[in-house]
């Protein structure tokens, strides 16, 4: 019976997110959905992943005022007006809880704490097409299980919702996927020691060029 219910909640969940793709709430309750998966147990598996479980850093914890502070073109400086233009807090994505230290809850905070930062890095809008742009980088580099579900709740919104936004977001999906394979691992970051480093130092030390970030932005 409890598996039926979850099944339920789950189906739940994700029809609402097909129908409304702005709904953070659903997507942190898709994302605690596939905690016990497979997919999951896969995704902890990876080399980078247990590297980084195994000397876990210590959870971002960002205020707008401080990045703000930060030296012109650096990377805090960068994010500080990637939020603002935007509008968004970076406290926005927290949802993990600081309390809980298995791995699961460690790889969660780490990306999603570090979030924006990889939209900021990459060029990656956080409208719908850009957001599955990311989703698709994150499936490239770490099989992401929560990725694939948020993929096929974008592109089923917009077979249904959002017909004229389609090719943006398979443009999109396509140019993070190529983006995730030819560049070096993003997770495990340290991004708290590069906040103050140029932001064209940070990409160049992941292997991601203007082009990269061009095409990024251009898709999304």
């Amino acid at each position: 019976m409890r598996k039926i219910v979850g099944l339920f909640r789950f189906a739940s969940t994700y029809v609402r997110l097909v129908r409304d793709t702005d709904r953070l709430d659903l997507v942190f309750a898709l994302a605690d959905s596939v905690d016990e998966s497979p997919g999951l147990r896969r995704m902890l598996g990876r080399p980078e992943v247990k590297a980084y479980l195994a000397r876990p850093l210590p959870p971002l914890q960002l205020e707008l005022a401080d990045l703000r502070a930060l030296p012109e073109g650096s990377l805090g400086r960068e994010f500080a007006r990637f939020l603002d233009e935007r509008k968004l807090d970076p406290t926005g994505v927290y949802h993990s809880a600081l309390d809980t230290s298995d791995d699961t809850a460690q790889l969660k905070r780490h990306l999603e704490r570090s979030h924006d930062l990889w939209h900021t890095v990459l060029g990656f809008d956080t409208d719908v097409a850009g957001e599955l742009g990311l989703q698709a980088f994150y499936i490239a580099q770490l099989q992401s299980p929560l990725g694939h579900l948020l993929l096929s709740a974008g592109l089923l919104n917009g077979m249904l919702f959002n017909h004229e936004d389609g090719d943006r977001r398979m443009e999109a999906i396509t140019r993070g996927w190529r983006l995730g394979k030819a560049t070096r691992p993003l997770f495990g970051a340290d991004w708290a020691a590069m906040l103050t480093w140029p932001i064209e130092q940070v990409r160049e030390h992941f292997g991601i060029t203007p082009e990269h970030v061009r095409t990024a932005a251009m898709a999304a």
